[in-house]
């Protein structure tokens, strides 16, 4: 059976792959960013192709799409952006001026928002939210083990949740010992940050936040 977990980048995927990977579950998903990486310096244009992915995904046995608060993606992405990745893309921008950018910015992350509502609409994939996983995670990845046709025990779940609390996961991202680079260090920034629900008030202005929620059509 082929599992795939899609999801824009900073939607907070990692939380919920550090859960799967204790529970020895993670080696049977695909996780990505059905092409929206932003780990390629020469900026390769973004694909919004919905024909082509309403085909090749059709071809997927399960795929769960996690969305975000775009708002906290914005922030989180450029944090990214100026700091684990800042080698690829030198961007020395501003917030507000990254938001708005042709290739980083709000736009496209809308576009990416919409395709991917018309993807999980015709093909009937799993939907969850960030924000569902701050309120039980234990109940979304019940929830998600459940759509993928996969068992855990109750109390493994409730042991991987309480080791992927993000001030443990901090420990296990500063070590530099976990097997993987999606939760190491890198140019000296952690993967690990926040990790909140309306952490976006903190980082932008009045102003910015108003172009954000007028570009989402959020009230």
């Amino acid at each position: 059976m082929q599992r795939h977990f899609v999801s824009f980048p900073k939607s907070g995927r990692t939380w919920i792959r550090y859960i799967l990977t204790q529970l020895e579950i993670e080696p049977l998903i695909r996780f990505h960013h059905d092409g929206f990486e932003f780990n390629d310096g020469a900026k390769p244009p973004l694909d919004f192709n919905l024909t082509e992915r309403l085909a090749r995904y059709s071809r997927i046995d399960k795929l769960v799409y996690l969305e975000r608060d775009p708002r906290d993606v914005m922030v989180s992405l450029y944090s990214q952006i100026t700091g684990r990745f800042s080698d690829f893309f030198c961007y020395r921008g501003s917030i507000s001026e990254f938001i708005r950018d042709e290739y980083f910015g709000a736009e496209n992350l809308l576009r990416f928002r919409e395709l991917w509502s018309r993807i999980t609409d015709r093909h009937g994939f799993l939907v969850i939210t960030y924000e569902e996983c701050h309120k039980d995670i234990a109940e979304s990845v019940g929830k998600v083990l459940n759509y993928y046709e996969l068992a855990a025990d109750r109390q493994r779940i409730l042991q991987a949740v309480d080791n992927a609390t993000f001030e443990k996961m901090k420990v296990v991202e500063q070590s530099g010992e976990f097997p993987f680079p999606w939760l190491r260090p890198r140019n000296d920034a952690p993967k690990v940050r926040r990790g909140q629900v309306g952490g976006f008030r903190d980082a932008l202005c009045a102003e910015d936040i108003g172009y954000l929620n007028s570009v989402f059509r959020i009230p």
